[in-house]
């Protein structure tokens, strides 16, 4: 059998006897380039698919044991403050409740318990979706920050405005007690834009705060954190774009429902009730929407208008309750389910990518907020049945 020279074959490539060879090997290498190029997509979405695996499962394995009803029906029964926090430690709550602690010292627990499981989230998660929870964590900073602005333009003390407060991101301890200390709101402002706590705090106080008035100014700084939110849904990678922007676009249209129904019980006009708004960013209340929304004359109307979207059925079984009674609390329960169902069927729809986690992010806040209802609830000798009618929870499967 004739053996192969390579000598020869790289002398006839390099001679008109190989240029056949040559366009050959050019084809192959067109053709590789042309299937690489296809597939490139493709191995992106199963390198997403991997990186999702480990930290979705971490989260459905821990799940949201207060939003079910039988989690609901367990803490809403217990006997005292003890007792309650003992189930939700068998739940999977360890909030490090001490016996004896006052309501605001326990509901201040409850609130660090839900930021250490933030932060914890926000260092396990990949990083396609870490900006989402890092602005959805930017939220909790910035209502942290306005609790502590609230109290000294309340007069309240220096001390107690400090003890309440709760470190998150970079507004630290030390951040807190300087804001706490300040001797005006002007000047924690200052200091706050100062320690890069909140970057856009004095520009909004200079444009609105010394203007407005303080109630003006807070909701300016939360409608921002809510931009900035939207701001990180649409600035991540395409694979989880979907899903983040429908996270963070109903967060905004429920909290513009809230601000809403709460304006027109208590009679307010469009002129007064605009600065509230979050007037970017919503999902289905666009801005051209939400300036008709503003316009209406009173709840009934309001509801018309909006009973077409998906917030409609969660509002419409409660209206002429609220509308009697002019207390908003059944709604905006109502609507904290909506955001629940919302946050089940971005975990089911995509399920593959970020679904559960953005699930467990919005549930654990509401679990949170269970857990404050039964706590008030002990503390104020409501009956469990009562308790529970308060709590917010997910539809049985």
């Amino acid at each position: 059998m004739e053996t192969i020279d390579p000598d020869l074959i790289f002398t006839e490539l390099l001679t008109g006897e190989g240029s056949g060879l040559i366009l050959i090997g050019l084809a192959v290498a067109f053709l590789v380039a042309i299937f690489l190029a296809i597939t490139a997509g493709w191995f992106r979405i199963i390198l997403s698919i991997a990186s999702f695996a480990y930290p979705s499962a971490r989260v459905r394995a821990m799940g949201n044991p207060l939003v079910t009803k039988a989690g609901s029906l367990e803490i809403s029964g217990a006997g005292d403050l003890l007792e309650l926090f003992e189930r939700a430690e068998r739940l999977g709550h360890q909030i490090g409740y001490r016996e004896g602690i006052s309501l605001d010292d326990t509901e201040r627990l409850i609130r660090v318990y839900h930021y250490a499981m933030l932060t914890n989230l926000g260092g396990t998660v990949p990083d396609a979706i870490r900006p989402l929870i890092n602005g959805y964590i930017q939220v909790y900073q910035i209502r942290e920050v306005a609790v502590i602005l609230r109290g000294l333009e309340g007069g309240l003390p220096k001390e107690l405005i400090e003890s309440r407060a709760v470190p998150i991101a970079s507004l630290t301890d030390s951040a807190i007690r300087k804001a706490a200390h300040s001797a005006t709101v002007e000047e924690a402002v200052t200091r706050l834009h100062r320690s890069g706590v909140v970057p856009r705090i004095r520009e909004l106080w200079t444009k609105i705060g010394e203007t407005s008035g303080f109630s003006t100014f807070e909701s300016a700084l939360i409608s921002d954190a809510y931009r900035s939110l939207m701001m990180a849904a649409r600035g991540i990678e395409e694979s989880q774009y979907e899903p983040a922007v429908l996270m963070a676009g109903r967060m905004i249209d429920c909290e513009n429902l809230r601000i809403l129904i709460r304006g027109r019980l208590r009679g307010m006009d469009a002129s007064d009730l605009m600065p509230f708004l979050i007037q970017t960013g919503g999902f289905e209340i666009t801005e051209p929407m939400l300036r008709d929304l503003v316009r209406t004359a009173d709840l009934t109307e309001l509801f018309s208008a909006i009973r077409e979207t998906a917030y409609g059925p969660y509002i419409e079984p409660h209206l002429e309750e609220v509308r009697k009674t002019r207390d908003p609390g059944r709604i905006e329960l109502s609507l904290s389910r909506c955001i629940l169902d919302i946050g089940r069927m971005i975990s089911s729809q995509y399920h593959l990518g970020s679904g559960p986690i953005i699930r467990y992010l919005v549930a654990l806040q509401i679990e949170c907020e269970n857990l404050g209802t039964a706590t008030a609830g002990l503390m104020l000798g409501v009956s469990p049945e009562r308790i529970g009618d308060m709590m917010v929870m997910e539809a049985e499967a």
